[in-house]
């Protein structure tokens, strides 16, 4: 029989309160990037985020750099690779609208059909379009938006079917959602200033990376190096890298909310069906939207569903009531503005948005998989008892 090991409630608490008293500290602000000793003693080691202002520089001023000034600089042709969604939302989980089931009332001999919904974690869809297009894009029905934002719940979309065939009542439950003026997010990651985006990596205004970092990390160059222009319709749900982030912000402004690794016990992660986004054409041409389950096809005879690890709740919104451990967690707020670069530890949650439209860029170092990720891999493997879930 295997051995279980319980923490009660003021085990939890007792813990709580120690990453919040011992690990969540006011994060520093230097005017300067500091000498990779420092650095290392001062932020790398203690594993706590950092905010470095003048970390890239033009001449004598921090760098800012806009959208428009990207297109003046490469042009209006660029092909971008763009996250395109129906309402900002991706890689995230939310509500789908799943098949009918029929139900039967023996005392009347009457069948009816009954929709069913399920929490899946869906990806946006991926579209190829110039900058320019991107731009007109970004911008369309802005100050619609503006008047029309608040906390709704996300809206539920259907799931479509991946065959072609279907009985009208399928037909009737995949109809797709109509949508307008979808919300488009440049985050190819990737490595994209230095492949897709090329030209402007070519221009020298970013560095090929930050020697203070390279020394403190020891990991060798950034292993990526993407840009990322997007506006507040655009939110990363919260998530985990295997890197050290360094996250400059060009021009508007982040908004990042941080959970420290030891969080993962109350940021209720659970495991769901992976889906994308899918845009369905009309003949009115009108935007719709709708939702396809990812299948694995490899090995098999029949397709199996894909499933991703990810955390249900939206940290920034009051659900203690379903996710009642959220309240022992450590949510920690960062704006950063035009000329300022957060540094993000490795395995540090973040949920990202913007305050207007900004264009940012980030380097990615490999993180060491050392002692301390033998702590975190093992409370990744620990779970809540039902009262908790």
């Amino acid at each position: 029989m295997a051995t279980l090991f319980v923490a009660d409630e003021k085990a939890l608490e007792t813990f709580s309160d120690d990453v919040g008293s011992l690990w969540c500290r006011p994060v520093a602000v230097l005017d300067h990037p500091p000498d990779a000793f420092t650095f290392l003693r001062d932020f790398v080691q203690p594993n706590v985020p950092l905010i470095i202002r003048n970390a890239i520089k033009v001449g004598d001023d921090a760098l800012r750099l806009s959208l428009d000034d990207i297109i003046d600089s490469v042009g209006e042709d660029i092909v971008l690779t763009v996250d395109v969604t129906p309402d900002g939302h991706g890689d995230c989980v939310r509500k789908v609208l799943d098949a009918c089931s029929d139900i039967t009332d023996d005392r009347k001999s009457k069948r009816t059909r009954k929709t069913r919904t399920r929490q899946v974690f869906v990806k946006p869809h991926e579209q190829q379009m110039s900058i320019a297009e991107f731009r007109r894009l970004l911008r369309k029905d802005y100050d619609v938006y503006k008047c029309n934002r608040g906390e709704e719940e996300l809206e539920t979309f259907p799931i479509r079917n991946n065959t072609t065939e279907g009985s009208a009542d399928d037909e009737r439950i995949n109809t797709p959602t109509r949508r307008t003026s979808p919300v488009v997010y440049y985050s190819k990651q990737s490595d994209c200033l230095r492949t897709e985006m090329k030209e402007l990596f070519a221009t020298t205004i970013f560095p090929k990376s930050f020697q203070f970092a390279e020394e403190a990390f020891g990991t060798g160059p950034p292993d990526a190096i993407n840009l990322w222009i997007g506006n507040e319709r655009s939110i990363s749900s919260m998530h985990k890298d295997f890197y050290h982030n360094l996250f400059y912000v060009c021009s508007g402004q982040k908004e990042f909310v941080l959970n420290p690794p030891a969080d993962h016990l109350f940021l209720h992660e659970g495991d769901f069906p992976s889906a994308t986004f899918t845009p369905v054409s009309r003949n009115n041409n009108d935007s719709e939207w709708a939702v396809t389950l990812d299948q694995d096809d490899s090995g098999s005879d029949s397709p199996k569903e894909v499933r991703t690890k990810w955390i249900e709740p939206d940290i920034t919104t009051n659900e203690s009531d379903k996710f009642p451990l959220l309240a022992k967690s450590h949510p920690m707020k960062f704006l950063v503005s035009e000329g300022e670069m957060l540094y993000i530890p490795p395995l540090w949650y973040h949920r990202v948005t913007q305050t207007c439209e900004t264009v940012g860029v980030n380097y990615w170092f490999d993180m060491k998989f050392d002692n301390a990720w033998c702590y975190f891999n093992f409370l990744q493997h620990l779970s809540p008892s039902q009262k908790h879930r």
